[in-house]
């Protein structure tokens, strides 16, 4: 494999492939599948919502081998699929695949960490030293609320991912902790020889405490998936229970979720879609099992049906009192929707891993909903283009529920 490719395989798959491209990841791992799957169009009582999806699939500029998506509003309820599950066998994509939702498992964790604070369990006010003593030096200046709000000043994974090849080394040799630091450098080494290994997200976490604050805290934005890990480790020990307990019992239970788990790294568990990533020369690569290094920022398997119940349910107060959901339109917990062509603001999130993309918009009382999942990702520079694409696609698929 040429260091051109590693490069750039490296610069976009975090956050795994961005420890892995310290030492460089196995050509055995990429390979893609023999198969070209035909695409078949599919019938559909909404047929407009339908070319939608159809759209997302085919094509050169497809965004994805599959999708499918959610949609509920003035017309009704709706869902759909195109494309294919899993390019070794062409198994056609079905409405109710499992898929990762990276990042929008965020707002599954905001709402544990806000349901805690209502409760008196823990205030958004209090620090990270407070409820996690030694994990950061600068622990005492960071709150729960800086956290939730991407305000803290701390570095990301995505920060390691783009940056140069020396300045990956100077950030981990940063790491004054020489066990610390020889352990950072065996798991790249592992990852390396096989992407689909997994660590703890604690390592991130670790290796975020020896680089300097980018701002002080509660001065500036900063994406961070590291500070929603600190908050799931937070939330385990304010309740005093582990944080796959903590999902399972306070969210997917309640509102019958059965299709969903907390399922953060290696194989997924179940039945599911298979992710790609797809290359700038069309090649897809199968990575569905590269997701290390991952836990509250990014580990909940869902499919569109469950993750629309649950937006709508949020948005409903069957989760937090009023005052908790007006909480997170005001602090600018939603990292994604828009004010809408249709039907005013709509709240969201944007999630995208190495296989996955995800998209869902909800409106403020969870009357209007839309979940689009998407089983690729599109690599090096095609990548901002194919957000561009599916962010639009999630706007048709709004605007039209």
């Amino acid at each position: 494999m040429s260091g051109r490719r590693k490069w750039l395989l490296g610069l976009v798959l975090a956050p795994v492939a961005a420890l892995a491209m310290v030492v460089g990841i196995d050509r055995a791992f990429f390979s893609e599948s023999a198969k070209t799957c035909p695409f078949e169009t599919t019938q559909s009582s909404r047929p407009g919502l339908q070319r939608i999806l159809d759209g997302a699939v085919s094509g050169p500029s497809a965004l994805a081998p599959g999708a499918t998506a959610f949609v509920s509003g003035p017309h009704g309820t709706w869902s759909g699929a195109a494309g294919v599950s899993d390019l070794s066998t062409c198994a056609r994509m079905t409405v109710d695949a499992r898929m990762r939702l990276e990042s929008v498992s965020k707002i599954y964790t905001a709402a544990l960490i806000l349901q805690l604070a209502q409760e008196g369990k823990l205030r958004v006010g209090d620090t990270v030293e407070r409820w996690l003593p030694g994990l950061l030096p600068y622990g005492r200046r960071i709150t729960i609320r800086e956290l939730l709000t991407m305000t803290s000043g701390m570095v990301d994974n995505n920060d390691f991912t783009g940056a140069t090849d020396a300045e990956k080394r100077a950030s981990i040799a940063r790491v004054k902790d020489a066990k610390v630091r020889a352990r950072l450098y065996a798991i790249a080494s592992r990852v390396g020889e096989n992407p689909a290994a997994t660590f703890s997200d604690l390592w991130w976490i670790r290796w975020a405490a020896w680089q300097p604050l980018l701002s002080p805290p509660g001065t500036l934005s900063h994406y961070s998936n590291i500070g929603y890990d600190i908050l799931g480790r937070i939330a385990a020990r304010a309740a005093g229970t582990p944080l796959p307990a903590l999902y399972r019992e306070r969210i997917f239970a309640p509102l019958h979720l059965a299709a969903t788990a907390f399922d953060p790294q290696g194989p997924i568990r179940g039945p599911h879609a298979r992710g790609y990533g797809i290359q700038p020369d069309g090649t897809r690569l199968d990575t569905t099992d590269w997701h290390a290094g991952v836990a509250a920022e990014g580990g909940i398997v869902s499919d569109a049906q469950d993750t629309a119940t649950f937006l709508t349910a949020l948005m409903r107060g069957r989760l937090l009192d009023r005052r908790g959901v007006t909480g997170m339109e005001d602090e600018n917990l939603w990292r994604g929707g828009a004010p809408s062509r249709c039907a005013g603001q709509a709240y969201g999130w944007s999630g995208g891993g190495s296989g996955y993309k995800t998209e869902v918009w909800v409106n403020d009382g969870g009357t209007r909903v839309a979940v689009l999942l998407l089983n690729g990702r599109h690599l090096d520079t095609a990548q901002a283009a194919a957000d561009n694409d599916s962010f639009s696609a999630m706007s048709r698929l709004y605007c039209d529920a």
